[in-house]
């Protein structure tokens, strides 16, 4: 078979203009300088980050650092690494937690008729804007009676904080799988949970993937449920032991940024690693393909 070529046009027909995108409009140019102030503003924290847990002196001033390494030393002490392994503990609890019941409940949302649909999404989208910081006093109450003021309760309950948002970033994924998928599944005998199981987990892996970096997020940062509704102060995660660099009379700064730059690199992995899934599943009806 012989291949076809086509020859660009150099020059639009006789009586047309050709269109060409200006290289330098207006819109363009307030966006692209509204993105430079945002990343400047973003970059300027970062920046004092890395210098301030170098600097001997550290101060919460940006300047050249006197280099050293005893902030890093500083924050990687026994106590401060289990305080990281209890915000991982933590965050997988809740990202366990939240992603499977939400993405149950989504699928029931999306691919089944259940009384009172609309009104129920509205309330799971109003729930997802209240803070739980305003339930913190009837909760502490009541882990208290039922004797729950430990690691894995504290994360069950940041991951049931999270399920209303991650219920309607996996709905919007599942409700992009064509039904013939499921009538095909079901002609073949297969159960709810075959379908469930074979069919839609398959196909929702990119939101599954978002939607677990968000509940894991949503709970590593995390510092008034752990340091509310966790007893043992060696059980405490990461951020609470992050303020304890704070003294009533002084504040150890280089101690803080090395900390921060160690607390921050599992989340930074975690992005890296599902960069691909995560854009995916912010990218609506893009289950299937």
């Amino acid at each position: 078979m012989n291949a076809v070529s086509f020859d660009r046009m150099s020059t639009p027909p006789s009586g047309l203009i050709a269109n060409r995108p200006r290289r330098l409009t207006w819109a363009r140019l307030v966006s692209n300088s509204t993105a430079l102030l945002l990343a400047l503003f973003f970059s300027l924290p970062m920046l004092w980050l890395i210098l301030a847990s170098v600097d001997h002196s550290a101060t919460n001033q940006l300047k050249l650092p006197e280099l050293t390494a005893e902030h890093y030393w500083v924050a990687v002490q026994a106590d401060n690494l289990a305080a990281l392994a209890n915000s991982l503990l933590l965050s997988t609890v809740a990202t366990v937690v939240g992603t499977t019941a939400a993405f149950v409940a989504a699928y029931v949302f999306s691919k089944h008729n259940i009384p009172f649909k609309n009104p129920l999404l509205l309330t799971i989208l109003f729930l997802s804007g209240v803070p739980i910081s305003i339930l913190i006093v009837p909760v502490y109450k009541m882990f208290t009676i039922l004797g729950w003021l430990s690691i894995v309760p504290t994360g069950i309950l940041l991951g049931v904080t999270a399920i209303p948002f991650q219920i309607y970033q996996l709905k919007n994924f599942i409700d992009a799988i064509p039904p013939e998928l499921e009538e095909a599944a079901a002609l073949e005998q297969a159960t709810t949970l075959q379908i469930l199981y074979r069919v839609i987990l398959p196909l929702t892996k990119p939101g599954l993937a978002s939607s677990a970096i968000f509940g894991f997020v949503n709970a590593w940062g995390n510092f008034l449920m752990p340091v509310v509704l966790i007893n043992s102060l060696a059980d405490q995660p990461a951020p609470v032991h992050l303020f304890g660099f704070m003294g009533s009379n002084s504040i150890d700064y280089g101690a803080i940024a090395a900390y921060s730059l160690i607390y921050s690199l599992p989340v930074i992995v975690l992005f890296l690693g599902m960069s691909h899934q995560f854009k995916a599943g912010f990218s609506l009806g893009g289950a299937v393909k």
